[in-house]
């Protein structure tokens, strides 16, 4: 009985009572049944409620399936997962028949009809509201007649009888009015959420038949909902103008204003109504002074349909209200006559139709609440039409409350038609300022407009001061607005004017854009670059470079009267880029060329003769240390018989004869030239120290530096005293050490091979970091081979110091395996050497996790940093190499003369780069 139980499910077994197969005990589990209640109810009753739709299944049918589902456990009382019950699917699929089926079945399962039709949905909807959505006036019927109230309302308080008028069911709202009279009166009062009446509803959509009926059984024509607007206001606002004509018709009120205190009229042409057929309606109906009292009625706004016929360019609705004698400068709140708002949304034709008026000569030079006259509001929209228009018709040039023309409103909305418009009319216009001493470029820049700004640059702006003297460039600047920056300091004709403008917010445009906006100067660096218009592979392609733009002009002003000339600052633009660590810009191919061009011009002659007299010093050092190291044989004692001698008095005697040297005369020579260099350098180093203050600290050249000439003093100055010190020799070594290493970073500064050098301290950098974090490590290990071997003869380990040194040198391979582990543990070492391993075990094991860490993981590490990125050290090292030529060639320009500089000094170069003869060639 139960064989082919839940091999399908409920859906498919329902389509086989709809297919009219026939459906027995072994097809339809209980359990696929009870599913009508839970979570395939949806879908069943949808397909049970079809059956009414079917004309070859007759009620007969639908009764004999639906008695057979009950059998199967299926209740009227439970919802489907969407908040639905079957009856109400019943009365929305407009199935009558299948709802007389329902009705009777939940009868016989023991729930009343009147329960059954009060069942409310997840939108609270009883069945009736259902079966008026359906629109089956059958299955409308059958509902009333088991009990349900056409007054019952649903969740948003709307009754059946409002959605039949929102639908234009006439003739169900006829049939429920007759079937219960008794709640005609209360539904035709009953309002929704919104205060609609069913008369609202009618209205709203347009059915004037339905309208006409609800009047004619006494619904109240005047009703207001939550807005105070009437069915007829309503009907206008939603475009129903059949509804319109018949509420007028019907006697209602067209004095009625809604929340907004519009009146019809304004409503009607809003949404572009017929107004003359609205105009014959009301003269018929009512009178045509009840008209013309609707013609300049204000809302809220103060604005009168007039207002509303301009902006919307009903020119029809316009013309009517106008012959009917509609005020054309009636003003609004804001003191704007309709003409404004014709200007405003660009109604050509409205404007034109206005200005032929009576009063349209008088209208045209009208101001609103803010001084703006419709020349003004058209201009400050970009209507050229309409301003062309106006200027045809003869407008004026006022100026509004803050002093501003319609160039100024054109240019700060970036309308460059506009401007062209107004300027070939009135060209005066062009450096007009306003109140606050702003141009039309002003405003422009203020409000972003780069299209604005470039025209007005290119028909001849002047560049102005406002009463904040401030120009155009600095609210660029101020506000941090590229567009409008890069629109002026990459114009054809006018970049150099503007890059050389000068204010008291900042000294100089250039620096601004550096400091402010790099991607900004960028574009000013791309536009100094010109290439020749040829082949690039022709010998007469060039490249020329001008340099106007990084050579601007800062001064600083001396404070004391008697000196008029002020300082000048070198290489500004540069410094500024250092300053601000603007990377890309100093990286830029123009900035690179401008410091050639001064090592070229000079800066490479000053650094080699500095270079050239660094070498005397270096031969001197290296010199007196070299003769320091040399011993007279005359000096020299004779050595004793040492053996007898202990090993400590044979090293106390060999320090003896090592500092029994003789003092040559070259020897005086070169301490004095030492110290002379010292000297001058010491007193130049102290003045870069009292300038540069604490950053001069920060630096560890400097640090090297100082080192160097302390211990080169403390090498020499013992020669005068005629006694050798232990300590000589050891800051001897220092000295040599640190004079060739200066010599090494001297050679920064050379294009050819500085890269190189900056590329090695960038990496030595790098070195010393990852040193001193993994140096804990070395600490690690160290201590642990002194644990392990120092109590086993190792002279390596035998304390923390050597012990942490011999560590070290391990990492670099050189364990000493053989030596240190091997034969000691064998105990196979010969002659004196009496070392062993006290704990073999733990030695061998650290010994492997040293091997495994230091040697292959750590120096692998340290290898991968080096090389690894060896792309992003030598580009850091480039730019690192152009920082110190600025300041190299920033200290030059402070010492050299003004006048020296002017000549070295290049505007522009052009480079031919496929002419050998030509290349670098300087204008």
């Amino acid at each position: 009985m139960v064989t082919n139980i839940k091999k399908q499910g409920s859906v498919q077994a329902l389509q086989k009572i709809k297919t009219g197969n026939s459906v027995g005990p072994n097809d339809i589990s209980v359990e696929v049944w009870t599913t009508l209640g839970e979570t395939e109810s949806r879908t069943n009753s949808r397909l049970c409620i079809d059956f009414g739709k079917e004309n070859i299944i007759g009620s007969t049918f639908s009764r004999r399936y639906v008695f057979q589902i009950s059998e199967f456990g299926a209740c009227p009382k439970i919802p489907c997962n969407n908040g639905y019950y079957p009856i109400h699917e019943a009365a929305k699929n407009a199935s009558s028949k299948t709802l007389e089926v329902f009705l009777a079945w939940g009868e016989s399962r023991g729930c009343s009809r009147q329960e059954m039709i009060s069942f409310y949905d997840s939108e609270g909807n009883v069945p009736l509201h259902s079966a008026v959505h359906g629109g089956d006036i059958k299955a409308v019927e059958l509902c009333i007649k088991s009990g349900a109230k056409i007054s019952i309302q649903q969740q948003d308080l709307s009754t059946p009888v409002h959605l039949a008028c929102a639908q234009g069911a006439t003739e169900i709202v006829k049939i429920m009015f007759k079937m219960q009279p008794e709640e005609k009166l209360p539904c035709l009062q009953s309002c929704d959420v919104q205060k609609m009446t069913p008369l609202h509803c009618a209205a709203m959509f347009d059915h004037p038949e339905i309208v006409e009926y609800l009047v004619s059984e006494g619904a109240d024509i005047n009703v207001m909902d939550k807005e105070r607007r009437s069915p007829m206001l309503l009907a206008a606002l939603r475009g129903g103008w059949r509804t319109v004509h018949t509420l007028i018709r019907l006697g209602a009120d067209i004095n009625i204003k809604d929340v907004n205190r519009r009146n019809v009229l304004h409503l009607v042409v809003m949404n572009g109504g017929r107004l003359e057929k609205f105009a014959s309606e009301v003269s018929e109906a009512k009178s045509k002074e009840s008209l013309l009292q609707l013609l300049n009625e204000k809302d809220i706004n103060g604005c009168s349909p007039l207002h509303y016929a301009s902006r919307e360019g009903h020119i029809r609705s316009l013309e009517n209200l106008i012959r009917l004698g509609a005020c054309i400068n009636l003003k609004n709140n804001n003191n704007e006559s309709p003409l404004h708002f014709a200007a405003r949304y660009g109604r050509y034709n409205t404007v034109r139709e206005l200005l032929d008026s009576e009063k349209g000569t008088f209208i045209i030079n009208e101001s609103d609440g803010g001084g703006l006259t419709p020349l003004h509001i058209a201009s400050q929209q970009g209507h050229t039409r309409v301003v062309q228009l106006l200027l045809n018709r003869g407008a004026l040039l006022h100026r509004d409350h803050n002093g501003r023309n319609p160039l100024h409103l054109a240019a700060m909305n970036g309308y460059t038609q506009t401007i062209e418009l107004l300027l070939s009319v009135h060209s005066h216009l062009l450096d007009q300022t306003d109140k606050d001493g702003n141009t039309a470029l002003h405003l422009a820049t203020m409000e972003n407009q780069p299209n604005a700004i470039a025209f007005l640059l290119s028909v001849g702006c002047k560049l102005l001061y406002n009463q904040m003297d401030m120009n155009a460039i600095d609210y660029a600047i101020y506000y941090k607005f590229p567009e409008a920056a890069l629109a002026m300091v990459t114009h054809e004709d006018r970049a150099e004017e503007i890059l050389n403008l000068k204010s008291s917010k900042h000294p100089c445009v250039t620096l601004a854009l550096i400091a402010s906006m790099p991607r900004v100067f960028e574009a000013v660096q791309d536009k100094c670059i010109t290439k020749a218009n040829c082949k690039k592979d022709s010998k007469s392609f060039y490249i020329k470079y001008s340099f106007n733009s990084l050579q601007c002009s800062i001064t600083t002003p001396d404070t004391e009267e008697d000196k008029p000339a002020p300082k000048r600052e070198p290489l500004p633009a540069l410094n500024a880029m250092v300053t601000h660590g603007r990377v890309e810009l100093l990286a830029h191919p123009l900035s690179q060329k401008y410091l050639q061009m001064k090592w070229n011009s000079y800066g490479k002659y000053f650094h080699l003769a500095n270079v050239t007299f660094y070498s005397v010093f270096l031969g001197f050092i290296t010199g007196f240390a070299s003769q320091l190291m040399q011993q007279d044989s005359d000096v020299v004692t004779p050595l004793a018989n040492t053996t007898n001698m202990s090993h400590a008095e044979y090293v106390e005697h060999q320090k003896k004869l090592i500092l029994a040297i003789r003092i040559s005369p070259m020897m005086y020579i070169s301490a004095l030239a030492i110290l002379v260099y010292i000297g001058i350098n010491i007193f130049r180093e102290s003045l870069q120290l009292y300038q540069q203050k604490f950053l001069y600290c920060m630096d560890p050249i400097n640090l090297v530096t100082w080192l160097l000439y302390m211990s080169a003093l403390i090498m020499v100055l013992p020669i005068f005293g005629g006694i050798m010190y232990d300590l000589q020799f050891s800051c001897a070594s220092m000295t040599v050490f640190l004079s060739w290493f200066n010599l090494l970073l001297l050679l920064q500064r050379f294009d050819q091979v500085g890269i190189y050098v900056v590329m090695f301290l960038e990496i030595l950098q790098t070195l010393i970091k990852v040193l001193m974090v993994f140096s804990i490590l070395i600490i690690a290990f160290g201590l642990a081979f002194y644990i392990l071997l120092s109590r086993g003869e190792h002279l390596s380990f035998k304390t923390i110091p050597m012990s942490l040194v011999r560590t070290f040198s391990m990492m670099l391979g050189e364990i000493d395996f053989l030596g240190t582990y091997v034969k000691p543990y064998y105990l196979t070492n010969d002659g004196q050497d009496r070392s062993f391993l006290p704990f073999p075990i733990p030695a061998f094991m650290i010994l492997g996790l040293f091997m495994v860490l230091m040697p292959i993981l750590l120096m692998n590490l340290l290898i991968g940093l080096a090389v690894g990125d060896i792309e992003s050290v030598r580009r850091n090292a480039q730019l690192k190499r152009l920082a110190m030529q600025v300041v190299l060639h920033t200290e030059l320009e402070r010492k050299l003369p003004k006048f020296v500089l002017e000549k070295v000094d290049k505007m522009e170069i052009v480079e031919y780069p496929n002419d050998a003869k030509s290349k670098g060639y300087i204008f």
